[in-house]
């Protein structure tokens, strides 16, 4: 019983002297998307990839990435030289990004090394550059990895 009573007041003191806990911090704001990427109804064409310039496919197509913000949610989509893509994307620090969550339609084309050497650019993909006539995709701020340019209206 005095074993008992005893813990119980070492419990009460203990407890006493124990510093409040601290208020909850307010939760970090996620960095606003880059305007320049979200512009609306901006889509960004594929010109280069690992230095090796772009030419349209037969149908006149080449690769394309579209930005959209979605509540607080950044999307990627566009076009991977041989199926549409989707996915995430996460804008941190300045000139920070990364893709996430990346899916793409099953269609098979004869050729796809270009979807495929794309997404991969994607899935590596850590920081970015952008003005209004072009958007460089890095990694660790090496030579650009994709160069985009904005599509034509």
């Amino acid at each position: 019983m005095k074993t008992r009573l005893c813990l119980s007041l070492v419990g009460v003191v203990l407890n006493a002297c124990a510093t409040p806990p601290s208020p909850p911090r307010p939760a970090a704001s996620a960095p606003r998307p880059d305007p320049l990427l979200i512009a609306e109804g901006r889509e960004w064409r594929l010109v280069e990839l690992m230095g090796q310039e772009i030419k349209a496919d037969a149908g006149g197509r080449v690769p394309t990435l579209s930005f959209k913000l979605e509540g607080q949610s950044l999307r990627v989509s566009g076009y991977n030289g041989c199926n549409g893509f989707f996915g995430q994307a996460e804008q941190g620090a300045p000139l920070r990004l990364r893709f996430d969550k990346l899916a793409s339609t099953l269609r098979a084309c004869p050729d796809m090394s270009l979807e495929q050497q794309f997404m991969q650019t994607l899935e590596r993909t850590d920081s970015y550059q952008a003005d209004a006539k072009q958007l460089q995709l890095h990694r660790a701020r090496m030579a650009p990895l994709a160069r985009f340019e904005p599509a034509a209206p």
